[in-house]
């Protein structure tokens, strides 16, 4: 199986219910904070709460499938590696990943790439988030279960300003460069 053939599709393609202009869920997220001490070592879990950490803030979603599967660690996340700087410069507080992996995965996920804390790899524990948003991706038949789709959330003050996922098996209203275009 190659990379291309792992774009991982959602053959349950139900209809998006985020709109523009609404409030986000409240959700709270677990995710290991970045630090130079934690280079070599697990880190602790600490609950982010969507609702109080980002009112009257400009936050960047990113959602994958899955940390270290072949598309979203090899295509996705690289660009947003290298353009975080340029994104936070366009105004943006916070740029998370977000995924259906614990934690303690999407931490080594950001640390296999380096990631200095520019980014946040946050986890949308069994899809809720997600799910309330109607972007969930049951990828039961793929032996990865329930998890979130490949999209992207651009939100100012709780408010979603831009959403978009992706068709399946592209990257593209998702990408690095999507983001940059719509900030």
């Amino acid at each position: 199986m190659t990379s291309s053939s792992l774009l991982l599709k959602n053959d349950n393609e139900d209809e998006m219910v985020a709109n523009i202009g609404d409030v986000i869920p409240d959700a709270k997220f677990k995710y290991i904070p970045y630090t130079e001490e934690s280079i070599d070592v697990c880190g602790v879990p600490v609950t982010l709460n969507a609702h109080s950490e980002w009112k009257n803030k400009k936050v960047v979603i990113i959602s994958v499938p899955g940390a270290f599967t072949p598309s979203c660690h090899m295509k996705h996340l690289p660009p947003f590696i290298e353009k975080a700087q340029e994104i936070h410069d366009k105004g943006v507080d916070v740029i998370a990943f977000l995924s259906a992996n614990d934690p303690f995965v999407l931490s080594a996920w950001g640390k296999s790439h380096n990631s200095d804390g520019s980014i946040i790899f946050i986890s949308d524990t069994y899809a809720e988030f997600s799910k309330q948003l109607g972007l969930e991706a049951d990828l039961t038949d793929k032996g990865m279960g329930l998890r979130t789709s490949r999209y992207a959330l651009i939100i100012d003050d709780l408010k979603i300003r831009y959403v978009k996922k992706e068709e399946p098996g592209q990257l593209e209203v998702s990408s690095a460069e999507a983001i940059l275009a719509n900030i």
